[in-house]
């Protein structure tokens, strides 16, 4: 042969066998199955791989009977048409407006042309009559004219002139006679047809004026749904066009190629061809007894695998907690991202927790430099430093945290998707995806801003993160990024995140008991693994017991309050649930792995995909409350759960929902198997505190008889709004008393009795009644202890609709002419 025997394919037409999905990028497998080879050379070529893949991580494996002999990886131009693999559906139907022309020229009316005709006839009999009419009066006058010109002399016969005169002159007058008649019928009957042609012409009027508005009604309907049908086209338009920019940002200008050159021998069997094979001389004999055809062609399978920085997933929780039963059940979801040019079709996917990012394999282990002092004088260059830290100590600080934050070497993704040239705004945002993939490719989990403290107790909305959040809320939501996209177009903007609830009262449930919502429901979009900030308090004052039954009627059968209706009711089956499936976990060593149930098809999108992974429920849920009111007068609900199942939750975003209420986004911590943690829940507005300002007297007894000695009371005050009929609440209290510096003062707590003037740990009883009434006395319990630091610390548990009033009083003694300040 000339040459090798050269095969192409394009990594489009390869089915995926797997995708396993890291918190930072993704390994793809893809599969070329019964490659035909020639026997010699064979050099095959697959192009079209994603150009964000590591061309370092790009292997080649198979079964069959060659010898992979090279495997050469190179970036190319992408040489696809866009047009040609995104085609655009311009074969929109023009549509035939066929409207029907209506004829303006309208029939004429029947009846009014009938009359027309009519008229036109008796007008022309009309005429014939007044003709006859004037014919006999000009006869009349010619015989008249004719007997006065008669005359005796000339001989006439007077008697025979008058006969004739009178015979002729009868003559004229029937004439004269019948033509008037017939003028005075015709004139009647014309007269009577202008009536009608009247009448039909206001019909026919009146006719034209109802069809010109029915014309204007058919006309102004027509027009309506052609501009319903413009909008639609309109909207059509913009979606193609969406789809289109969207294709556009992950249309790679260039691809990289894989060049695999196999040896087909004919001289080896197919066991001993493979690298990794061994073959004993007997089988290459037997093999040697049956010699090959040169022209005949052998099968492989190959697999290429890769890594890319462009795919990866994140956690996202919905925690729905209830307060009435201690129970909490949390939903695991992936948000799966594919921010690659291939799509992976109907391929087995895999998370894995691990970071697949080994940093530091280049550095040998640090060896300590020795740390050594001097006694320098004061001034110069050492003002201003201390010994807590070495030089060698920062250095390696400074360059450790480089490593940890350093990204994968990327080209700029502005020269590797879209289409044209790239555009200068794309630097910027180029920039702006360098810091995402700093942050994903740090070996800890990816913290963003924390969350902005609000006020508690007042309106307060809930906002969304920035975009330069990490891999919580996926790269994939860099539509947030208003600025032109890094991939040639602009990317597509997304919505403002929903506000969350209004906080700061009672909130009241409408609809049934909701249980986080599908994939979260309508929880704020978090864009980070934020830090656990303080969520705005909700409704927890008020039963939602009352409420959750209430809600629930809505799904009752029919006759469900008539008890006539009760066999009725009993056959009916209850509507089922939707559900989920949840994926099988492995975890071996560090790393977990989520097998997600079936295959998946992952597209290049800006826009994550949700899968849910696993659906965990808790027990026995602790609700704790907890009262700093020296700082703020609020009682802040906290809740702790221990993970009693086999997975370790990631630190991710979660949607919080208590007692079927929403309060809106918080972080989960990273929890173990069989470890706890703590979920901050806002502020419970069914405890009010209040802590007045301090009390100061002077006392003329203490420990300096001549000094000055002041005594101090601080006052808090809880009260359980709750119904009579609820349980009672637990609530720790804190407060503090100074702490000396100086042996010159003396501190010395009065009340709570008995706690002493240092903490050793000792717990008294503590607490009177709120307010004043036989009732009051059963309020609950408290005790109180003194801890290090001056901390003193009350356990209470309040009865509901009761109140407790906490004295903290105590006495502050040092010289006289000495001046006490607080130590910074």
């Amino acid at each position: 042969m000339d040459g090798p025997y050269k095969q192409d394919f394009h990594v489009r037409n390869l089915p995926t066998r797997s995708v396993t999905l890291f918190p930072t990028r993704a390994q793809i497998v893809r599969e070329i199955k019964q490659v035909s080879l020639k026997p010699g050379s064979n050099e095959i070529t697959v192009v079209g791989v994603t150009p964000t893949a590591d061309e370092h991580s790009i292997k080649v494996e198979g079964t069959g009977s060659a010898t992979i002999t090279d495997i050469s990886v190179e970036l190319l131009p992408n040489r696809d048409i866009f047009q040609e693999i995104y085609p655009d559906s311009d074969s929109e139907q023009d549509e035939d407006e066929s409207e029907e022309d209506d004829d303006d020229q309208e029939k004429a009316n029947v009846a009014i042309e009938e009359v027309r005709e009519k008229l036109a006839a008796l007008k022309d009999e009309q005429k014939a009559a007044k003709e006859i009419i004037a014919s006999a009066e000009s006869r009349l006058k010619i015989i008249d004219s004719y007997s006065n010109s008669l005359h005796p002399r000339d001989g006439v016969d007077i008697e025979a002139s008058v006969e004739t005169y009178r015979k002729e002159r009868e003559k004229v007058f029937r004439d004269h006679v019948d033509g008037t008649a017939r003028e005075r019928a015709v004139a009647k009957e014309i007269a009577t047809l202008q009536r009608e042609a009247t009448r039909l012409d206001k019909l026919q009027a009146k006719e034209k004026k109802k069809a010109a508005k029915e014309k204007a009604k058919i006309w102004k309907a027509k027009e309506k749904l052609r501009e319903k049908q413009r909008r639609r086209d309109d909207e059509q338009k913009k979606e193609k066009l969406r789809i289109r920019k969207e294709r556009e940002q992950f249309w790679p200008r260039s691809c990289y190629s894989v060049r695999i050159t196999l040896d087909a021998g004919a001289n080896f069997t197919p066991g001993s061809s493979r690298r990794s094979s061994i073959a004993s001389a007997a089988d290459v004999q037997v093999a040697s007894k049956y010699p090959k055809d040169d022209e005949a062609s052998m099968i492989c399978d190959l697999t290429i695998s890769y890594v890319t920085s462009s795919a990866f997933w994140a956690p996202s929780y919905d925690l729905s907690l209830s307060s009435t039963t201690n129970t909490a059940t949390l939903s695991f979801d992936a948000r799966l991202t594919n921010m690659t040019s291939e799509t992976w079709a109907n391929s087995k996917v895999t998370l894995s927790t691990s970071q697949a990012n080994f940093s530091g394999l280049q550095d040998d282990t640090p060896t300590l430099v020795p740390w050594r002092l001097k006694v320098v004088g004061k001034g110069g260059p050492w003002d201003g430093q201390d010994i807590a830290h070495s030089h060698e100590e920062r250095n390696e600080k400074n360059v450790w945290n480089a490593q940890q934050n350093a990204m994968v070497a990327q080209r700029p993704r502005a020269g590797l998707f879209g289409l044209g040239q790239a555009q200068p705004m794309q630097q910027q945002m180029q920039q702006q995806m360098q810091q995402l993939n700093h942050v994903m490719a740090s070996h800890k989990a990816p913290v963003p801003p924390q969350a902005q403290n609000v006020d508690f107790g007042m309106r307060t909305f809930f906002a969304s993160g920035s975009n330069a959040n990490a891999i919580s809320n996926t790269v994939a939501h860099t539509d947030n990024i208003q600025t032109e996209s890094a991939f040639g177009r602009a990317a597509p903007q997304s919505r403002p995140a929903p506000a969350a609830s209004l906080f700061g009262g009672a909130a009241r449930q409408v609809g049934p008991a909701a249980t986080g919502g599908l994939f979260g429901g309508a929880a704020p979009r978090s864009t980070g693994f934020a830090q656990p900030s303080t969520v705005n308090p909700t409704a927890f004052g008020r039963s939602q017991t009352e409420e959750v039954s209430t809600a629930n009627e809505e799904y009752s059968a029919p006759g469900a309050n008539n008890p006539d209706d009760f066999d009725a009711q009993t056959m009916l089956e209850p509507i089922p649930e939707l559900t989920f499936q949840d994926s099988s976990f492995e975890e071996t060593g560090l790393t977990a792995t989520y097998d997600l149930p079936h295959t998946k098809t992952l597209k290049p999108s800006p826009t994550p995909s949700k899968q849910r992974v696993a659906r965990v429920s808790f027990t026995n849920v602790t609700f704790s409350r907890t009262v700093v009111a020296k700082y703020k007068p609020a009682a802040y609900l906290r809740a702790r759960l221990r993970n009693t199942s086999k997975l370790t939750l990631l630190r991710g975003p979660t949607g919080l929902t208590l007692d079927g209420t929403f309060l809106g986004r918080s972080t989960l911590p990273r929890c173990s198997a069989g470890d706890g943690f703590h979920v901050p829940l806002g502020v419970d507005p069914a405890i009010r505190v209040s802590y007045p300002k301090p009390d100061v007297a002077r006392s003329t007894t203490g420990v300096f008889t001549k000094g000055e000695n002041s005594v101090y009371t601080r006052t808090v005050t809880l009260v359980n709004t709750r119904a009579a009929a609820g349980k009672a609440v637990g609530v720790t209290v804190l407060d503090q008393v100074p702490v000396p510096e100086d042996e010159k003062i003396r501190v010395d707590v009065l009340q709570p009795a008995g706690l002493g003037a240092s903490g050793g740990g000792k717990v008294v009883a503590a607490g009177m009644p709120g307010r004043e009434g036989k009732e009051e006395l059963d309020w609950g319990k408290a005790t109180a202890s003194l801890k290090k630091a001056g901390e003193v610390q009350w356990e209470v548990s309040l009865n509901a609709g009761r109140s407790v009033k906490l004295v903290l009083q105590y006495e502050v003694a040092f010289p006289t002419g000495e001046r006490v300040a607080q130590v910074y």
